[in-house]
């Protein structure tokens, strides 16, 4: 074998250096991914597959591709997955809980272990994995790893913040039913808001989107609350937008808070305040689980505030009126 010769080792080493390279010496490694360089070759990976069993590839199940929260954390696992030599094979199951196992099933031969983002229907998506390492993402699941955002504190920031500004009727739009995610910012919302004295009303939206929280907005308007508290920031810029064409202007009329911070937030007017989620590292940890075996990680979410949020109508003519209203020694002189 040529790569033999010019490293100056058996054959049965080159192969343990390109597919087990933590059996073998590093100095030895060395020589052999030198001779590698300067031959030009290539590993080819069904060879590979054959002699370790591994197929050096990683499937991500998503929800809903189209979401750029879930967009974010796609591309964070593909990039750490990308620095450890796994490449990603994704499936979309379009927010349909079955198609968890249809996927579940129809990769488990194809790939080493599994990233599960906020799984809609976890123990029938379980049986499938064909005993493969997985780890859920925004979601725990017992005897598997999770990483998990915790939003319960940054929750509590974005009433405090609204609170601040004088609101005290809430509008929360939730998320889908099967969903751990919205149910742990549901309840976030719930506890917080009753501790703060606050009145909130709870609105079921067919689906996390932008147009079903656009069809929602008479509701709110007709409900009297000052704020919108949304599952995501897709329904939150579905509120602003839907808002504007009933003349409700945000965030004069109607302060907006959403989830997640994708990177339309920002750039929308008024750009919208929001709880960002660390896509990132979640991401990575994902990645690095499946190789370590780690069971659990939290993460923590943050308020980011913007300009989708501002005192509540009643306290903003009543601070105007005291900035117009003269000072006591106005006039003498």
């Amino acid at each position: 074998m040529d790569i033999a010769a010019r490293a100056g080792v058996h054959p049965a080493t080159v192969s343990r250096a390109l597919n087990l390279p933590e059996k073998v010496a590093p100095a030895t490694r060395a020589r052999v991914e030198e001779a590698v360089k300067e031959l030009g070759f290539v590993p080819n990976r069904a060879a590979r597959r054959l002699i370790t069993g591994r197929t050096d590839n990683l499937a991500v199940i998503v929800p809903d591709i189209t979401n750029p929260h879930f967009a974010s954390l796609v591309r964070s696992v593909e990039r750490a997955a990308r620095q450890v030599g796994l490449q990603v094979l994704l499936m979309d199951t379009g927010e349909q809980p079955e198609e968890e196992l249809r996927a579940a099933r129809t990769l488990a031969s194809e790939v080493d272990g599994f990233v599960v983002i906020s799984a809609r229907r976890v123990h029938r998506s379980l049986e499938a994995l064909g005993g493969k390492r997985a780890v859920f993402v925004n979601r725990p699941v017992r005897d598997h790893a999770s990483v998990l955002f915790r939003t319960a504190p940054a929750v509590a920031d974005a009433l405090r913040h609204l609170g601040g500004l004088g609101h005290r009727r809430l509008a929360y739009l939730g998320g889908p039913s099967r969903s751990w995610a919205a149910g742990e910012r549901r309840n976030a919302v719930r506890r917080t808001s009753a501790a703060m004295g606050m009145e909130l009303s709870e609105l079921v939206v067919a689906e996390p989107v932008f147009d079903a929280a656009v069809g929602v907005v008479e509701e709110i308007v007709g409900g009297g609350a000052s704020a919108v508290i949304a599952f995501n920031d897709q329904m939150a810029l579905g509120v602003v937008a839907g808002m504007a064409r009933l003349g409700v202007r945000v965030p004069d009329d109607l302060s907006v808070i959403g989830f997640d911070d994708v990177p339309m937030a920002a750039m929308v007017a008024p750009p919208l305040t929001t709880i960002s989620m660390p896509t990132d590292e979640a991401g990575a940890a994902a990645v690095a689980m499946l190789r370590d075996g780690t069971s659990r990680q939290e993460l923590l979410g943050a308020l980011v505030t913007r300009q989708s949020t501002g005192p509540v109508k009643g306290a903003r003519a009543t601070a105007a009126a005291r900035r117009a209203r003269p000072s006591s020694g106005a006039g003498h002189g």
